[in-house]
């Protein structure tokens, strides 16, 4: 069985397309110190707080406005306060590998930042998902719930590999045309699903009679909340596409700088020693 990781720089140049490959550079080399520090604070904060609310629906399950069924399986699992700890500690270690890489090696940076990313957005999905199936009350659908994130755990993992093995070795080289426009002008796009978040938060404002009608859409889908974690997970596709050809572009990245004509300082960076 041929390794997704054992191609040769013939077959994965064309995988490896000159916008990704300015964005590897500039997203290391523009990583500066407050970037590690909103990187640090946001997975920090984001992550301290999911488990807040998990500790305080499992502590008061009994005594909650809305009823929880005391007897939910999944109140025990990842309950130790160190799973975060861990799950905030790679966050870290992923901006502090571009940091630490900036001026020294881009794409080695970038490679660590994405492995680690990776492995640190796994665990706090996994922990997302316990969160949700406490609103669960039925024990049928928790369980249904949990064969379907189990189903979405290897059929994604799958998916990837056998992605990775086309890209490597088969005719599946380039990225596709939507995911190269989305890169180019992820700004735009972050802008305008800023501009449609800030318009939805100001009607909730200026109209109490919507927050009204939300909260009551909310409290009768909350059950189906373990439901849009599965989905979420399905980013893992695009994540691992992304961290096998950042792994070749490091590998190859002599081979690379040459192709793309970039002076070995703007490529590697201030303090590359070789």
């Amino acid at each position: 069985m041929k390794s997704i990781f054992t191609g040769s720089f013939s077959q994965v140049e064309e995988t490896i397309s000159e916008n990704f490959m300015k964005d590897t550079i500039n997203a290391v080399k523009n990583f500066k110190i407050h970037k590690l520090i909103i990187v640090i604070l946001f997975f920090s904060v984001s992550s301290y707080a999911v488990y807040g609310v998990s500790f305080f629906l499992a502590t008061n399950i009994d005594d909650l406005a809305v009823p929880f069924d005391k007897n939910n399986e999944f109140i025990f699992v990842f309950s130790s306060i160190w799973y975060i700890h861990i799950q905030v500690f790679i966050f870290f270690i992923a901006g502090l590998a571009a940091f630490i890489y900036k001026e020294r090696n881009h794409a080695k940076g970038y490679f660590l930042f994405n492995i680690f990313l990776s492995l640190g957005w796994l665990l706090f999905l996994l922990f997302t998902f316990k969160l949700t199936q406490l609103m669960v009350n039925s024990y049928i659908l928790r369980m249904l719930y949990s064969v379907l994130f189990l189903s979405g755990f290897v059929f994604v993992f799958f998916q990837s590999y056998q992605n990775a093995k086309k890209m490597v070795y088969g005719t599946k080289k380039k990225r596709s045309a939507l995911v190269e426009w989305l890169s180019k002008n992820r700004k735009n796009v972050l802008s305008i699903l800023f501009g449609f978040g800030a318009l939805y938060y100001l009607t909730k404002v200026i109209s109490p009679e919507v927050d009204n009608l939300e909260t009551r859409i909310i409290g009768s889908l909350i059950e189906f909340a373990p439901l849009a974690v599965c989905l979420i997970f399905f980013t893992f596709i695009y994540l691992n596409s992304k961290l096998i050809r950042s792994y070749y572009l490091y590998k190859y990245s002599e081979e690379f700088r040459k192709k793309f004509g970039i002076a070995k300082k703007d490529w590697y960076g201030e303090k590359y020693k070789g």
